[in-house]
């Protein structure tokens, strides 16, 4: 056992409702690939988080008995707050499950995550990466519009809402949707790659090679002689 490990698992002998605790060490199991302590870990988190959120639900009820107004609104935003954990583990399980090709065990984990948190933007994402998984293109066309609606700028959703709109000859919305993933990843230079093969379509060759060169300055492993042949460099 590393050092790393041997103080987690002091840390949750210290607390045991510690759920990040559990969370870190679930985290370090995977770093070293050793799946099922990763999964029983993070479980046992999502298990802290959901009695949490049973407390608390309790405890509003007991202050409204008592007319404590005040405090049934301050419990309502922790408990608001400790749902989107637990939606957040359940996405990050069940995103563990769908790499490993659990395409159908990790769509049930994450329907659970949006029963928590319904306006967690992540949720939509991973549905919509689960629908191109089953080649169910209009699902997952929906579910990354949902995910935009929520998140303007989540950059997963928007570069796959770009790459749609691109393959349907819709430019302009293909320019927004890559755009917005630049606003929120300026430095990411497969955004840059990507903006610049749209602009190459546009016959925008002078935007293509800005967002090209951008590309290879951020990544020199970006460089693509078929695209520099494209914009003669």
């Amino acid at each position: 056992m590393n050092k790393v490990l041997h103080h987690l698992h002091r840390a949750v002998e210290c607390d045991p409702r510690f759920a990040d605790a559990y969370v870190s060490l679930a985290r370090e199991y995977k770093k070293e690939k050793d799946p099922s302590y990763y999964t029983k870990f993070i479980k046992k988190a999502i298990s802290i988080d959901k009695k949490q959120i049973r407390e608390l639900e309790k405890q509003q009820v007991d202050y409204a008995g008592q007319n404590l107004f005040g405090l049934v609104r301050k419990v309502f935003f922790l408990e608001l707050e400790q749902k989107r954990h637990l939606s957040n583990l359940l996405i990050e399980l069940g995103n563990f499950h769908f790499e490993n090709g659990k395409i159908k065990r990790a769509q049930r984990i994450f329907e659970d995550a949006e029963m928590v948190d319904p306006l967690n933007a992540d949720v939509y994402y991973y549905f919509g990466l689960v629908y191109l998984k089953r080649q169910k293109y209009k699902n997952a066309h929906r579910s990354f519009i949902h995910c935009v609606e929520r998140d303007i700028h989540h950059a997963g959703a928007n570069l796959e809402l770009g790459k749609h709109f691109q393959r349907t000859k819709d430019y302009h919305l293909a320019e927004v949707h890559f755009f917005c993933a630049l606003e929120t990843y300026p430095y990411e230079p497969v955004i840059h790659i990507l903006i610049c093969k749209l602009c190459i379509k546009t016959n925008d060759l002078d935007s293509a090679k800005h967002h090209y060169e951008s590309a290879l300055s951020m990544d020199a492993s970006s460089k693509n002689r078929k695209l520099e042949n494209i914009l003669n460099i």
